[in-house]
């Protein structure tokens, strides 16, 4: 993954971190499911900001998927930011 790539990834982590903090109390980002997802992308963000080569974990895959079977919330525009930032983040990690 170049340094473009890498940039736009960590784009994306941010613009759905910020769209969780707007769109959901403080409160719940703190808790259960919500909170697993969050705590994960922001991992992630920070994984990839400092070019971390041996963590290949892959934090945020699946996040999706446990959103929905938390909140089924099918028509949340959020859950379209979160599957192309899934998508990028397992290209960067398997670019390691």
């Amino acid at each position: 993954m170049n340094e473009e790539e890498r940039k736009y990834i960590l784009e994306g982590i941010v613009e759905v971190i910020k769209d969780m903090e707007a769109r959901y109390p403080a409160i719940q980002l703190e808790n259960g499911m919500l909170n697993l997802i969050y705590n994960r992308y922001k991992l992630a963000y920070k994984i990839i900001e400092e070019k971390k080569v041996e963590d290949k974990i892959i934090y945020i895959n699946g996040g999706v998927r446990a959103y929905l079977e938390a909140y089924s919330d099918w028509d949340n525009p959020l859950l379209v930011k979160m599957g192309q930032v899934e998508d990028m983040y397992r290209k960067y990690i398997m670019s390691k």
